[in-house]
């Protein structure tokens, strides 16, 4: 069959497809990703066939200009809000209508019309759309096959979805007014397409966290376990060799940068970890190490480290909570400290894991140089961090492999078109 992929210009999302892209591929099906012409170059890198389709997107220079109060779950309606009291008929409401506006933005009319156009020319059996990429259902419905949306992590908009159905039924229908509805079947309209809920949600939703750390939902949902990609990558010398002692990976990202003020500096947080027996492989660019100056002689800075090479050799994981780096470390079995980031799932996800007694868990606020070296100091000495993770590692193991799923997938495409 021919399997017609899409997501938006962005290499996470993109890599969180990857690896389903390929086991299509190895299957015998035909796969295409289609993306804004930004993303083109990193589609084919990764070995795969590339259709560009609207205009570039730049999304990484507009999140960089865009102050954190005015990006998506940076302000005061998040769509990872999950406290019952904040659920309100206006809250939800209000949210889906701001999220509506930034999600069309990814996905333009431009990129949704030239996605539509080579949907038509090409006619695809399937459509397996990432699930900010709204254009995917749009085009799979203007040619009548089935589409699957395709998570990068908890189903926060599904689960969204859910209670604003509850909310609506509790109105007069006068007042249940849907903006989801209003966007994407204005977004429709051009291509004769109408609004259904599936072009929200998908006809099926394929879900790449295990059942334990999600939202229940009423969704047609398949599981499939999350295979991490990194882009293309070589094992540098230095990772050959058998570590020493003990080895940490600190790659915080953002999240670093955001806790490291004109009161506690990024080489305070480096050089917390100075008196600690283990080898810190800390990720660092150019414009960080002279920030920092000298390093401690544990310390050993990289730029970048192909984690699913790196994670094997490490006894702990200090990290954000990025659905690539949390899933690297769980198939290798690595206790984590989890400083969460604010993005989508990151603190769900990081207290599921601690619950489970795999990670520790500190927010941007309490993280000083002295709880870093506390708790780094408690992963490494307490034996149950490890077992909680091996434990995790097992039953991730037994999710289905995107190699497996691809059945599923050629039941969903084999109920045919609707037009």
């Amino acid at each position: 069959m021919r399997v017609l992929m899409t997501v938006f210009a962005n290499s996470s999302h993109l890599f969180n497809m990857v690896p389903l892209a390929w086991a299509l591929t190895t299957a015998g099906h035909e796969v295409r990703i289609a993306s804004q012409p930004d993303n083109v170059q990193a589609i084919s890198d990764c070995g795969l066939t590339a259709v560009p389709v609207g205009n570039d997107l730049n999304i990484m220079e507009l999140a960089r200009s865009t102050p954190r109060e005015e990006m998506a779950n940076g302000g005061a309606l998040t769509l990872n809000e999950t406290r019952p009291e904040k659920l309100t008929w206006d809250y939800v409401h209000d949210t889906f209508a701001q999220h509506s506006q930034l999600y069309d933005y990814m996905a333009d009319r431009a990129m949704t019309d030239e996605l539509v156009e080579h949907a038509r020319q090409w006619q695809p059996d399937l459509v397996i759309w990432d699930a900010l990429t709204y254009a995917g259902p749009i085009a799979a419905e203007a040619v009548g096959v089935p589409h699957v949306r395709m998570l990068f992590g908890l189903d926060h908009w599904g689960r969204m979805r859910g209670i604003f159905h509850q909310l609506a039924a509790e109105r007069a229908p006068e007042d249940r007014h849907d903006p989801v509805a209003d966007w994407l079947g204005a977004k429709g309209a051009p291509y004769g397409v109408a609004f259904d809920e599936t072009l929200s949600t998908g006809r099926a939703t394929l879900a790449v966290a295990p059942p334990w750390m999600g939202f229940p939902t009423e969704l047609p949902t398949i599981s499939m376990r999350h295979i991490p990609f990194n882009g293309p990558a070589v094992v540098p010398d230095w990772l050959r060799k058998p570590a020493d002692r003990p080895r940490i990976c600190l790659t915080l990202g953002l999240t670093l940068r955001e806790i490291a003020d004109e009161n506690v500096s990024l080489g305070d947080f480096v050089r917390a970890v100075a008196d600690i027996d283990a080898e810190v492989v800390a990720t660092l660019s150019e414009e960080q190490l002279a920030e920092i100056g000298e390093l401690p002689d544990n310390v050993k800075p990289v730029d970048f480290v192909p984690l699913h090479a790196l994670l094997p050799t490490c006894a702990a994981l200090v990290h954000h909570g990025g659905g690539g780096t949390r899933t690297n470390a769980v198939m290798h079995g690595v206790p984590q400290l989890i400083v969460p980031n604010w993005l989508w799932d990151e603190r769900d996800i990081a207290q599921r894991f601690a619950e489970r007694g795999a990670a520790l868990v500190t927010e941007v606020p309490d993280l000083t140089p002295e709880r870093l070296r506390e708790q780094l100091r408690r992963l490494l000495s307490d034996p149950s961090f490890q077992a909680a993770a091996d434990e995790i590692q097992k039953e991730y193991a037994a999710l289905p492999s995107p190699n497996a799923t691809v059945a599923e997938l050629e039941r969903v495409a084999e109920r045919g078109r609707t037009l």
